[in-house]
């Protein structure tokens, strides 16, 4: 079972498994293209790590948004989804966001992903767009 969650910047040595997460993830699994699953909000972001021993599990980045955060690269290894380790992940987002004053978190989850998020108060805002060849859509969770 998948154990500690950590915050991390991208010069932590954790910062390449959560990489190396992402693409597994991302890359191989869902066919995104290698050269815009990593970009330059990696640099600024803070990224959220699960551990299972020294494996990175699980994985998210926040980054300044406005006056809100904006939750993105929300991965977890294939057999861990449906174990509550996103939800862990997507706890901690919230508590971050509360923590700091933001008005909102907001993300673009895959339409596929959508109920997850539901689920934990964010709700659907826009049209169903395009991303990486995935439909996507807004969501956004208040803060207050």
């Amino acid at each position: 079972m998948a154990g500690d969650l950590l915050a991390i910047r991208a010069d932590s040595p954790l910062y390449a498994g959560a990489l190396r997460l992402r693409r597994e993830v991302f890359v191989d699994e869902q066919a995104v293209p290698e050269d815009i699953e990593a970009d330059e909000l990696d640099a600024v972001a803070e990224h959220f790590v699960v551990l299972d021993g020294p494996e990175v599990v699980a994985t998210m980045r926040l980054v300044p948004y406005g006056d809100a955060l904006k939750v993105g690269r929300v991965a977890v290894r294939k057999a861990l989804r449906g174990s509550g380790v996103g939800r862990r992940l997507m706890e901690e987002a919230i508590r971050v966001a509360a923590a700091r004053g933001a008005r909102a978190l907001v993300l673009s989850s895959q339409v596929s992903a959508a109920p997850f998020y539901r689920k934990l108060g964010f709700v659907e805002e826009g049209p169903i767009y395009d991303e990486a060849g995935i439909p996507h859509v807004r969501m956004v969770r208040p803060m207050t």
